[in-house]
């Protein structure tokens, strides 16, 4: 600076004053580089990993050591301790297991009614399923409401439909009565008959 160019109106510091002294956090802070960053990070990453896969496998020490043994004769679940002193939170449980068996397609009731046998140009198609016994289930369903039901194939799906019309507005008019019952979903539609 040129001071002859600038009038100070300020006594003039000498150089060789006290330096000044760090403020607090000039002294606390500390400067970090990007590839110092990346390396916590990934640091941090594997702690928690490990963490975590600890504490999962401790989880399945314990399951293994406290285990439910079920007896077949009653039906009921006890949870019985490897060592002698069960955990305070493990307890002896007995409640009964629902027992379901399931059934073979074999013993399965079969369609109400064949599609051959029904006489008319429209229906309701009502569901479509993967699987003929669910779509035959559902037809027994429909039997015991008090309406003809039969299952048309289609591909690698059953269609399950509702009685059969001879016109249109008669399938309609149901199909109205059976969604103000509930008894269908609000999908089913009317549909011609298969040929």
């Amino acid at each position: 600076m040129q001071p002859e160019l600038f009038e100070l109106s300020s006594p003039r510091v000498s150089e060789e004053a006290a330096p000044l002294k760090p403020t607090f956090i000039e002294r606390t802070s500390f400067n970090i580089r990007l590839d110092q960053a990346i390396g916590l990070a990934i640091v941090l990453l594997v702690f928690y990993a490990l963490t975590f896969s600890w504490g999962v496998e401790r989880g399945k020490r314990l399951s293994f050591e406290t285990r439910a043994v079920v007896k077949p004769a009653t039906m009921t679940v006890e949870t019985v301790a490897a060592s002698e002193e069960p955990a305070p939170f493990l307890a002896k449980v007995k409640e009964p297991i629902p027992k379901e068996t399931p059934i073979p397609v074999s013993e399965l009731p079969k369609p109400a009614v064949a599609v051959s046998k029904l006489v008319g140009k429209y229906t309701i198609q009502y569901v479509t399923y993967v699987t003929q016994s669910a779509a035959d289930r559902e037809v027994q369903r429909i039997a015991k409401l008090g309406h003809s039901s039969f299952v048309i194939p289609s591909g690698k799906h059953f269609q399950v439909c509702i009685e059969a019309f001879q016109t249109r507005q008669e399938a309609s008019q149901l199909l109205k009565q059976l969604k103000a019952q509930r008894t269908v979903s609000v999908d089913a539609y009317v549909r011609s008959m298969p040929a």
